[in-house]
């Protein structure tokens, strides 16, 4: 290979060998380094045109020494250069151009060779050379290291640790964070002998600083002083940096910015000044070339019109002040201004410049005392979010929202909102409608009709009793809703206004006053994934069964008045979780699961079989005896049953009367009525007198089980019905509790002469005053269950009595043979 030197390569060559390049710590190596170097600044300062060979030793060294010292890359460009000069130069019209291609190839590898080496090379000091700092490579866009120390106690020890580590062509980002920097204001950061491109001095105490102090940080484009003490701004150190962009004073306890605050600053582009105290801000203030201002946070009261002039503004922050009218105090003309963010003050009214911004995206307005939009940003096509939250808006109109045609996000939460009055239809490109916590009595799908787009709607919290305009009614209606939220408002129907949203994926119907959902409720909703219906008045989901919901992976049905389910999941194919806690669930039919299995679709496997899940926390069929059983009744049909419940005392807990087609007890006929846990809207029963307990079957049944609270089944044995109790009968002032195998007409007639006996004893005549029929109260349901109860017990009696007639015939029979044997 060839190039063009006009010193010594060879005599370079004898003195630096590569290995002796490669060598850090011994002195050779230092001052061969050091010679290299020379060598490389005089070849740069008196290169010519001269064809002189060298070897893959020198050849080597070269590249040794450009790694090491980061400032040779003119270096290999001109040796680059010269190279292919000299191939061009030496190549004869008769020779082979594949031979001239070849060379030139080879240079162009190892010019790429060289060039990546040099631009990915940068070797932090070792961690042990200066610690606690730390450095960390490459680390912004500049591709300048980071040199990060925290809790230093004093700059001169920053210096001490950093000092030789670093060349003046050394490109930089120092980070000195929770530092005593007291002492800088005798010190500079010349002496860290390094090019500073970024300058961060956070959480830190700075003290006096004098304009000596950032002497030398003519390249420092970034500098940041946020959450640091300062004693006043220090804005005479600015034109020591003439070509910083970005400063950041935030959280500095500045009280005002004045007309030299930022005087010196002539390229400056981003000003960052949230979280202080300024209240004064002086009008020419302000860099007019700036593109970014946050002035959040602070205590402002007017802008004094420091912003009129502030054409090239990008986006503005004046968020959490004390303004309360910005007319003719934002710029009079921003035609770059594309977010604008005036939250949380106390503004009553739109500003009215805001409708001259034709570059304007974002607008935030939320936490103000706006009353009306009046149509003012109606005209800004630009618009894609509008976050009106917090305010008191008691109206919007189709003029307020004419012309948005790219409003992606618009958010009206917490307003006084009683009607949408058909005003969305214009904002074609919307994907988010937000219009919770306000005061909606009613809500027509007719409202979103036409706008293709959206996907999130959300109506909580409002006092919504009724929703119209089925999607199933309209013509080519074109709703794409994939979420919709109606928690929290006072729906007890739903009209079957749900059906035909075909790309729904999640409904939350929680906290309302639902009582059923009919089948026509949730038709075509195939895409529907998600289902809350929890918080509700619902007895059954029965009725779901006969609707087909063929992706409902998850249903929420906690905190309602369930109580058997027996084919409820039947049109719920794939469903893999059932939240039911919190419900009176006594039962659970053979079938509810078998039409069920639980698929999970999760974008990675095609369709997985997974177990379904039942949450029962806080059912009394937790509290069954049987429940092994119901657990493994459901385990054979891929389910788990989860949970725990606090069941009542042995003695309060009921017996299953017969078996049945259920698992868990199940009273013959069961009322909408939830029979435990009784609502605290609903009357109590008034306390019956001894004496009225004979008048019906139902204070007989209050007799026979008092103070029943959660009911649990017992597990069934074979002589289940031959256990008695043994009471002493001819005494007749012992009551006797009686047994689930004793006749009703001998119960009855028992109870009665217990009950004649102790009123003749305590009173001493038969004369009873008789209780007052009208302040009896009768629970027909209740009734209707002891007297079917009842009748159960009379016929398992009868096929007893069958039972034991059979027997005694058959040991007759077995008698009258053994007495005819000779």
């Amino acid at each position: 290979m060839h190039s063009l030197f006009l010193l010594q390569p060879m005599a370079l060559t004898a003195n630096c060998s590569p290995r002796r390049l490669t060598r850090k710590s011994s002195p050779m190596a230092k001052s061969c380094r050091g010679n290299c170097r020379r060598t490389v600044k005089s070849w740069k300062r008196k290169s010519t045109p001269a064809t002189l060979a060298f070897s893959h030793s020198q050849f080597s060294i070269i590249v040794i020494l450009c790694v090491s010292h980061r400032g040779c890359s003119d270096l290999i460009f001109l040796l680059i250069w010269n190279e292919i000069k000299h191939i061009s130069s030496s190549f004869h019209p008769h020779q082979d151009p594949s031979a001239m291609y070849r060379k030139l190839i080879g240079v162009c590898i190892m010019f790429l060779a060289l060039f990546g080496a040099i631009v990915a090379h940068y070797q932090c000091p070792k961690y042990s050379n200066i610690m606690p700092c730390k450095c960390t490579s490459v680390t912004n866009k500049h591709k300048t290291p980071a040199i990060e120390c925290e809790k230093m106690p004093s700059y001169e020890q920053v210096v001490t640790i950093l000092n030789n580590h670093f060349q003046p062509t050394d490109r930089i980002s120092l980070k000195l964070i929770q530092s005593n920097l007291q002492d800088l204001q005798y010190r500079s950061f010349r002496e860290l002998n390094a090019t500073i491109e970024d300058l961060i001095l956070n959480y830190s105490y700075l003290g006096t600083i004098n304009a000596d102090t950032f002497d030398g940080l003519t390249t420092v484009r970034y500098i940041s002083l946020a959450d640091s003490y300062m004693d006043k701004l220090p804005s005479h150190v600015w034109r020591n940096m003439p070509y910083i962009g970005t400063v950041d004073l935030g959280r500095t306890k500045i009280q005002e910015l004045t007309s030299d605050s930022f005087r010196d600053m002539h390229n400056v582009k981003c000003i960052v000044l949230p979280g202080n105290q300024i209240s004064r801000v002086d009008r020419d203030a302000l860099p007019v070339q700036i593109e970014r201002l946050h002035l959040g946070r602070n205590q402002l009261y007017h802008l004094n019109d420091s912003l009129q002039e502030l054409r090239n503004l990008r986006w503005l922050f004046l968020n959490e002040n004390e303004l309360e009218d910005l007319e003719r105090q934002l710029p009079l003309d921003a035609p770059f201004l594309k977010l604008i963010h005036i939250a949380s003050n106390r503004l009553t009214r739109v500003p009215t410049q805001l409708r001259n911004y034709q570059s304007l995206e974002n607008v935030y307005l939320n936490q103000n005392k706006i009353e009306t939009l009046d149509g003012i940003l109606s005209k800004t096509r630009t618009l894609q979010g509008l976050i009106l939250d917090d305010n008191i808006i008691h109206t919007i109109t189709p003029e307020d929202f004419s012309e948005m045609e790219r409003l992606d996000y618009l958010s009206l939460h917490h307003n006084e909102l009683r009607s949408l009055n058909n005003s969305l239809y214009s904002l074609r490109n919307l994907n988010y409608l937000n219009v919770s916590y306000n005061l909606l009595t009613s809500f027509s799908f007719q409202e979103i009709v036409g706008l293709p787009k959206l996907k999130i709607v959300d109506l909580s919290h409002n006092q919504i009793t009724q929703l119209t305009g089925s999607a199933a009614n309209l013509v080519e209606s074109n709703i794409k809703v994939s979420d919709l939220k109606l928690h929290n408002n006072m729906l007890e129907t739903l009209n079957s206004a749900l059906s035909g949203l075909s790309e729904l994926l999640r409904l939350d119907l929680s906290y309302n006053r639902l009582k059923r959902i009919s089948p026509d409720d949730l038709i075509n909703l195939d895409q529907l994934r998600l289902l809350d219906i929890s918080h509700n008045q619902i007895t059954t989901l029965a009725e779901m069964s006969k609707t087909y919901l063929p992706r409902l992976q998850e249903l929420k049905a906690t905190h309602n008045y369930l109580t058997i389910l027996e084919y409820d999941f039947h049109g719920l194919p794939v469903l893999c979780n059932a939240d039911l806690s919190s419900n009176q669930i006594i039962a659970l039919g053979r079938e509810l699961v078998t039409k069920t299995r639980c698929k999970v679709n999760d974008g990675v496997h095609e369709a997985a079989w997974d177990v379904l899940r039942i949450c029962l926390q806080d059912n009394p069929i937790l509290c069954d005896a049987a429940l092994p059983e119901i657990t493994s009744e459901m385990e054979t049909n891929h389910t788990r049953i989860y949970g725990v419940s606090h069941c009542p005392p042995l003695s309060e807990q009921p017996i299953t009367p017969r078996l049945n087609a259920f698992l868990g007890y199940v009273p013959d006929q069961t009322s909408p009525t939830p029979i435990y846990g009784r609502p605290s809207y609903e009357p109590k029963l008034v306390p019956q007198s001894n004496e009225d307990i004979l008048e019906t079957p139902n204070q007989i049944q209050a007799k026979i089980y008092p103070q029943i609270r959660e009911p649990v089944v017992e597990l069934r044995t074979s002589d289940q019905y031959h256990t008695i109790d043994r009471f002493q009968e001819d005494d007749p002032s012992v009551v006797r509790k009686p047994r689930r195998d004793e006749p009703i007409a001998e119960t009855l007639h028992r109870l009665s002469v217990t009950e004649s006996t102790t009123e003749m004893s305590t009173q001493g005549t038969a004369a009873t005053l008789k209780p007052n029929r009208t302040d009896q109260v009768y629970d027909p349901v209740l009734q209707g269950q002891v007297i079917n109860k009842l009748v159960s017990e009379i016929e398992e009696l009868k096929s007893k009595v069958e039972q034991l007639t059979t027997q005694n015939e058959m040991l007759l029979n077995k008698t009258t043979l053994t007495g005819n044997l000779p």
